[in-house]
């Protein structure tokens, strides 16, 4: 009984840990159809999910059999016990399940960390010297200025990418504030990069297109810098990169 539960405990943890390291762990569980799933995201991870799943189905339902043969033969106190253990495991999947959402985006904050310095490596120049046209920058290439004449976006023609291919940035804004923040496309990404003078903080904001942006939450990653969600953007925004 005790390897049952300890393969069924291991099964649970590997779901975790996959939802926090996995930027597409959410695409994956949240696909309409085995074709959507591994036409995204292809046939390891599916195979890998369907796996871990009836790893979890077979240890959950041998350990109920287990435990209503106990509930018939042996004491009260240790069916309790079985029963208990169930109810918990049971209670802990339905948590995963109910803030997976909560656990990506905790495993994101965490990749995001590491990235800070990459980040910085494209916002510092710009901070130095906002652009007031169409142009070029080294390590950052060709964009295109919004609005005409007093620009605080930047379409981005050749999206930068950070942290190898896992993430890029396909548009900067500039608050009036003196904030950078760089909106993350790729696999991992769907949210905004953002760095803020000391003493402010994310908040919603509108565009230089226009486009309307509604503060949903936001993680320090340091040096001033956030990861922040806006309300109503995917997750995560584009599978590819805007090249």
């Amino acid at each position: 009984m005790k390897r049952l539960w300890t393969v069924h405990a291991m099964t649970l943890i590997s779901f975790v840990a996959w939802a926090a390291v996995d930027p597409l762990f959410i695409v994956m569980v949240r696909s309409r159809s085995l074709d959507d799933a591994t036409g995204v995201i292809g046939w390891v991870r599916v195979g890998g999910i369907a796996v871990l799943s009836i790893v979890g189905l077979v240890t959950l339902a041998a350990s109920v059999c287990r435990s209503v043969g106990w509930t018939k033969s042996e004491s009260r106190e240790r069916s309790i016990r079985q029963w208990l253990a169930i109810t918990t495991i049971v209670a802990a999947w339905l948590a995963m399940a109910f803030h997976q959402d909560s656990i990506a985006w905790h495993g994101k904050r965490l990749r995001f960390v590491a990235r800070v310095d990459e980040l910085e490596a494209i916002a510092a120049p710009l901070r130095e010297d906002w652009p007031e046209r169409d142009g070029e920058i080294p390590g950052i290439g060709p964009f295109m200025a919004y609005p005409f004449g007093r620009p605080t976006t930047l379409v981005l023609l050749q999206a930068p990418r950070v942290s190898s291919r896992s993430a890029y940035v396909s548009a900067v804004e500039r608050s009036g504030d003196g904030a950078i923040k760089l909106q993350l496309t790729g696999n991992d990404g769907g949210d905004w990069a953002e760095w803020h003078p000391p003493g402010r903080r994310p908040e919603s904001f509108v565009g230089g297109l226009g486009d309307v942006h509604e503060f949903q939450s936001a993680a320090s990653i340091g040096k001033g810098w956030y990861l922040v969600r806006y309300q109503g953007q995917d997750r995560p925004n584009d599978l590819h990169p805007k090249i």
